[in-house]
Parts: C-alpha cells; sequence; structure tokens
C-alpha cells in the first residue's frame, strides 16, 4: 500500500519529503556511521574512502537483501555449471545457498568486513577476493556462471562494471537489482537506479537476454518492493 502511495503523489512532492522528512528519519535511525550525503558526492570519494565506508556498512547493517523467493529463482536458473562467481558476495549468505549447484565458485567483494564475515559462514577452503566490481581480477571467460545480486546499484562506474560482468561471464549472466526511483536521501547508498524492464535490458545489450520484475513482500528480508531479474546466455 505504501508503495503503491508513493506511485501516486507528483514528483515534486516526493522529492520535497525525501529532502526534508525522510533525510531527518534516516539520521536519527541510523545514527552517525551512515553517511547521509553518500549519493551527492560518493563518486568524488577515493578507493580507500569507498572500501572503508563499506566496511562499516557491513559492521553495523548484516540484514539480507535476498528473500527466499529471490534465491529460489536465481537456484532455478543454474543448470549444469561447471564454475560460479558471486560477484559482490558480501557475508556469502547466496553464495551459502547456490555454492552446490557448481563444481567450483568464488566470491568477490569490495568490502573487507563482508568478507571476514562470508569466511567465517563458508571456511576457509572458500575461494573469496576483494575486488571493485569495475576491475575484477580474472581472466576472461573464467566463469561458466556469473551471478551478481544488490550489487550494480552501488558501484561507481556502472559501465564498466557491467563490461566487467560480461567479460568474466563465459555461459551465463544473473543479475538482479532493486526496482526503484531515484532519489537523493537514502539509507542503503544506491547511485543508479532501474524503474523498468527496459533500463537493465539497455543497459546489458546482450541479444537474448530476460528480464522480470516481481514484487519481494515486506517481512522476508531487509528490502522490500519490486525487483528486477536478468538473465542472458553468453556464449
Amino acid at each position: 500500500m505504501k508503495q503503491r502511495l508513493k506511485r501516486l503523489l507528483p514528483g515534486w512532492v516526493k522529492r520535497l519529503y525525501n529532502r526534508t522528512v525522510s533525510k531527518t528519519i534516516i539520521r536519527n535511525k541510523f545514527g552517525s556511521w551512515l553517511d547521509i550525503e553518500w549519493n551527492r558526492n560518493a563518486r568524488k570519494r577515493s578507493d580507500r574512502e569507498w572500501v572503508a565506508a563499506y566496511n562499516t556498512s557491513w559492521e553495523y547493517w548484516q540484514e539480507s537483501d535476498l528473500a527466499p523467493g529471490d534465491v529460489e529463482r536465481i537456484r532455478n536458473e543454474i543448470r549444469n555449471c561447471s564454475s560460479l562467481l558471486d560477484a559482490g558476495c558480501g557475508d556469502g549468505f547466496l553464495l551459502e545457498r547456490v555454492r552446490d549447484l557448481a563444481v567450483s565458485c568464488a566470491g568477490m567483494d569490495l568490502s573487507l568486513s563482508g568478507l571476514k564475515l562470508a569466511r567465517k559462514r563458508l571456511g576457509d577452503d572458500q575461494p573469496l577476493v576483494q575486488s571493485f566490481l569495475e576491475a575484477l581480477p580474472f581472466p576472461s571467460r573464467c566463469f561458466d556462471t556469473v551471478v551478481t545480486t544488490h550489487t550494480l546499484e552501488h558501484v561507481k562506474d556502472l559501465q564498466r562494471a557491467v563490461s566487467e560482468l560480461k567479460r568474466v561471464t563465459a555461459r551465463k549472466l544473473i543479475v538482479l537489482v532493486p526496482c526503484q526511483e531515484e532519489v537523493l536521501y537514502s539509507e542503503d547508498y544506491h547511485l543508479h537506479y532501474f524503474s523498468k524492464e527496459a533500463d537493465l535490458l539497455n543497459l546489458f545489450s546482450l541479444p537474448n537476454a530476460r528480464c522480470v520484475r516481481y514484487i519481494v513482500p515486506p517481512g522476508e528480508c531487509s528490502y522490500a518492493g519490486d525487483v528486477l531479474l536478468l538473465t542472458a546466455e553468453t556464449d
């Protein structure tokens, strides 16, 4: 109901509400650890500042963005997988739930704090790499399947991140992002917004890509609302 009411409001009302009421609510909810101005100045920050921001985020916020239905949909898309990469694996929540479908798998994330949590969850034998999505430290086409969820909206350079995902994928790419309108102040450090299926399809420009939109209901995970799930065969 709340999401439906938001869609009916004029744009200027939503922007005014975000700059006044939402900003105050977010600041009071999270306190000083969350950088309320991140969306305004993140692109000017150094790589070291980016890592520090996401390290802090993982130290204070460890609820999953993925609902059980998200995981089920992603698992259903992984078939005959020899090697899998979870790009933006965070604390390893998804990787733990899909690694049984691949002969070998790896995870990467920007945050060392997130990867520390993933190491605890997945064990010492699980390959985990710290990296920016825009510069993946892997050879081209080295993963049969690449999955990335609730990550693209965070990156500094969206086009480079997409190019890297496509570069390291040998056969299948699976991408999940929140479906949102752009706002100035938010509690999630999002820099890129995808409001319709065409946004994601045009971004990846893969001839056989498919994109579905569905709703994650409140109470199943930390995110509630519409999401977009893109799948594409790349071979």
